[in-house]
């Protein structure tokens, strides 16, 4: 497992994302509010210690780049994701997967920019090695601990 020590600025920029909810039958589990940034909002500071660790074989590196190029469009808009819910973006075998933790009593928000560039630097250099890859904020990530979880995995392609 490795540790990862980092801080990051970022702007709060709502997005509706009512496709995961809806295919989940709830339409309150992801916000709705749709707002813009503005310089004068203070910047939103991480100060967490995250961990990643890479794992499986047989990881498809360009499916997975696949994937995370389809967060580009989105940039700085913010996803605020509710305890339970998981937001995915897929492409053949490889399946982006952003996770608020079940027991989360608040929003869990991060922008496009935020999970595209931790995914495709630290998580990427996992699938260089053919192995997917999980990140947390939290040392245990088979564990209860942290907020989130974001994945790069194995997905079952589907066809027809």
């Amino acid at each position: 497992m490795k540790l990862i020590n980092h801080r990051i600025a970022t702007g709060i920029v709502g997005i509706t994302v009512l496709a995961t909810a809806a295919a989940l039958g709830n339409q309150h589990l992801v916000s709705h509010s749709v707002s813009e940034t503005s310089n004068a909002m203070a910047p939103r500071v991480l100060e967490k210690r995250d961990a990643y660790t890479c794992y499986g074989s047989d990881a498809n590196i360009t499916d997975c780049q696949a994937a995370l190029d389809q967060l580009r469009p989105f940039e700085d808009q913010n996803f605020e994701v509710y305890s339970g819910i998981c937001l995915n973006w897929s492409q053949d075998t490889c399946n982006v997967r952003f996770c608020a933790q079940p027991y989360v009593t608040k929003t869990v928000n991060r922008t496009a920019s935020w999970i595209y560039q931790w995914a495709s630097s630290k998580l990427m250099d996992c699938l260089e090695g053919g192995q997917y890859a999980v990140m947390g904020d939290s040392i245990n990530l088979n564990g209860n601990g942290g907020t989130y979880r974001l994945h790069l995995e194995h997905a079952t392609p589907m066809h027809g």
